[in-house]
Formats: C-alpha cells, structure tokens, sequence
C-alpha cells in the first residue's frame, strides 16, 4: 500500500488551485478531496481515496487529543486497587473516586479540623464544628479513617479504655443535640429523612457488637 508521501499531490493542488483565493484552506482540500472521489474509477483510485480519508481522520484526532484536559497516559484508575484491605474498602479509596469523578469537595475538607464540612445536614454540621479540637480528631480517625479504639489510643498515647469513654460521651452529647433538632422539626412539620424519624422514635439502629 503506497504512503502518504507517494500520493498523487499533484491532483490536489490542481484543484486547490481552482478553489477561490479567498477560501479558507481546509475548506479547499475538502473541495480537492471530493473532486478526487467524483473522479476515482479504479480501485486504486478508491485506494488512494481512502488513505486521504484516514489521514485527515488521523490529523482531526491528533488535534482533538492537543486540546483534551492532559491526563497522563498510565490511567489514573491504575494500581486504585491497591487501596484496598481484603474485605474492608479504604477510605482512601473512597477520597480516590470522588477524585476521577471530579468532586473534590470530600478531598477538600478531608482533616479533622473541617469534619464538619462533610456533612449536608446543617443542624449535624454546625454541632460537629462546635465540638473541641480534640474531640474532632478523634472522630476523624474514629469513624472516617476507620481506627479502633485501640490504634487511635496508641496514636495519641492514651489508654483504650479511656478513649472509649471519650467516645461514648462525645457520641451522647451529639446525639443528644440532634436529637432536639429532629424534635424541633417534628414539631413544626418540617421534612425529615426515614433513618432521622427513626432515630427520633427509637434512638440508635441497633448493630451486631464489636470488639473495635
């Protein structure tokens, strides 16, 4: 099969030459291009019709690619899987798709100190923003970066048991707080969620205990 380079140019400057001075020029080769398929009858000529149509194929997806948002050429879906624990998905990996979906907003505020932020409730987010410092981070690590109790003990050189009363005392006064906003929204007929009617009635869904 003849490249490019072998093709009969001299056709499509014949009649790019025909086309108005003023005709802007890739406007003229497709003038060139059909002028060359009305007039194919060979098969070679068909051939060489063909290689033309890939070509300018090749060049239009070349530019689109110049003009794409960069992105390397190794996914960055490569190697995600490596976040993950057998039988208990990463937090990291949680952060890692909101980031190729483009929701950087969990990214964002991904620290103890704006935890707050990664609530939609507004009532929640403003009792969790009031909470103290350390209060804050010990959630955090608690509940979104998935420690135990005894790893979180370890990190800030307490003993586990006094870090599950903090957590039980913290978990209280936040659902104590809510819980007066759930009621000030039944009582005004506000909307409210099932779980949030549910845990208005009957308090905390109950869980299969853990050792964590």
């Amino acid at each position: 099969m003849p490249k490019y380079a072998e093709l009969p140019a001299f056709r499509e400057q014949n009649y790019i030459t025909e086309a108005d001075g003023d005709m802007l020029h890739r406007e003229a080769r497709a003038l060139a291009l059909r002028r060359i398929e009305e007039s194919a009858r060979t098969e070679e000529d068909f051939q060489k019709v063909i290689e033309w149509w890939d070509k300018l194929d090749e060049n239009r997806e070349r530019k689109e690619r110049d003009h794409e948002i960069g992105r390397s050429t190794v996914p960055l879906e490569w190697g995600a899987d490596e976040l993950y624990l057998p039988n208990r998905p990463s937090y990291d990996m949680v952060l890692r798709k909101l980031l190729l979906a483009g929701d950087f907003l969990d990214l964002i505020f991904d620290s103890p100190e704006t935890i707050h932020e990664l609530v939609t409730d507004a009532d929640l987010s403003k009792i969790l923003k009031e909470l103290k410092p350390h209060l804050k981070n010990m959630l955090y690590y608690l509940f979104l970066r998935d420690y135990s109790a005894a790893e979180y003990a370890e990190s800030v050189g307490q003993s586990d048991r006094n870090i599950r009363g903090i957590r039980e005392t913290a978990l209280k006064k936040i659902r104590r707080l809510y819980g007066g906003v759930l009621a000030y929204r039944k009582e005004n007929s506000l909307p409210m969620t099932l779980d949030e009617k549910y845990f208005l009635a009957h308090g905390v869904r109950k869980k299969e205990k853990s050792n964590r």
